[in-house]
């Protein structure tokens, strides 16, 4: 028996009324099955989902859970919100999700960590009669309900746009700084920007990925990488882009440790997500723009739309949660804008 069968039998079987021994969630259809939200009598009974981050903490991930504690409590669902410490932890990816299972969830929306290696946890949990909403990173395969999430190959050819505009009159030499391997949301992004960017007739000169899966890491490979480039006191660079937050945030301080150390830089530099520190930062021209995705939404229709699933409405397998590029002008004359990012 699948190691995931014989812990939920067990909690079935101590934790419910309904179902008798050795059925192991048999009222539980490809719709989600409103029975399994149903007590004896037809009374309903509270969904309990499971949301699981690709990372618990930060402040893109807190926004996120802001948004799906809003649904839960707009919708009268309880979630269950865990993730791992780091997102590069499959393992203990893995290991909550079996938590989860275990605990008899009526849904799972999950943040898969890596597209390829999370296809096959997603399928055993779905084998299990437990329907999953994959939110933020796309995973591979089809056994889940829908994707919610940012369009990142539109977001990755903003930025490269944004690059060609400011540096139409100028070389058009471009650094990259992407995130972790296997993580496809920012893989989609490198995608867009690099489609993009050769159409406008940028030259990406390096693409380097970042360390690890932190702050540090970024900053150690986008200082090592950039001394490349380091020519008679000047950076010969003219545009960046970071895939993420934590590119972002690691590529800022590089850049500012080589101007401690007396680099010249001119480089146009756009990245990805916003933060307090980046819209700062945005604000006093250390960023020329951001990326800004709406993790508050990504949170909120994740929720939702498991939500919506295990009642039997009808959902999209895809759910595009929006993206748009956020210049220091923009934030101070749209108020839509600063909504989006938290300043209103």
């Amino acid at each position: 028996m699948h190691k995931l069968s014989r812990h939920l039998l067990v909690a079935v079987f101590l934790g419910s009324a309904l179902i008798v021994a050795g059925c192991a969630r048999s009222d539980t259809d490809s719709l989600g099955s409103n029975r399994a939200s149903r007590q004896p009598g037809g009374a309903a009974r509270r969904l309990t989902l499971a949301v699981i981050p690709k990372s618990i903490g930060g402040d893109f991930w807190e926004t996120v859970e802001q948004g799906a504690r809003d649904a839960a409590r707009d919708l009268d669902v309880a979630i269950k919100w865990d993730g791992a410490a780091v997102e590069t932890e499959l393992a203990e990816q893995n290991k909550i999700i079996e938590n989860m299972v275990n605990l008899g969830v009526d849904g799972m929306a999950l943040a898969p960590l890596n597209n390829r290696v999370m296809q096959k946890p997603v399928e055993s949990v779905v084998a299990e009669g437990i329907p999953v909403v994959i939110f933020d990173s796309p995973v591979d395969g089809d056994a889940h309900v829908s994707y919610v999430g940012t369009d990142n190959v539109a977001g990755g050819a903003l930025a490269a746009q944004h690059l060609a505009e400011r540096l139409a009159q100028r070389d058009k030499n471009i650094f990259l700084l992407r995130y972790i391997q296997g993580t496809a949301s920012t893989e989609q992004r490198t995608d867009g920007f690099m489609k993009a960017a050769e159409a406008a007739g940028l030259e990406v000169l390096a693409h380097p990925y970042s360390e690890d899966a932190t702050v540090a890491g970024a900053i150690k490979t986008a200082s090592n990488s950039l001394e490349r480039f380091v020519r008679n006191g000047k950076l010969e660079i003219d545009g960046i882009f970071a895939t993420n937050l934590f590119s972002t945030l690691g590529m800022l301080e590089a850049l500012q440790e080589l101007r401690q150390s007396g680099i010249q830089i001119d480089a146009v530099f756009v990245g990805f997500d916003t933060s307090p520190k980046l819209l700062k930062d945005l604000q006093s021209g250390r960023i020329d723009a951001l990326v800004a995705q709406n993790p508050r939404r990504i949170g909120y229709l994740a929720v939702e739309t498991l939500v919506r699933h295990l009642r039997g409405e009808q959902v999209e397998p895809i759910i595009d949660t929006g993206v748009e590029l956020v210049t220091r002008e923009r934030l101070e004359s749209d108020p839509e804008i600063r909504k989006l990012v938290g300043l209103e």
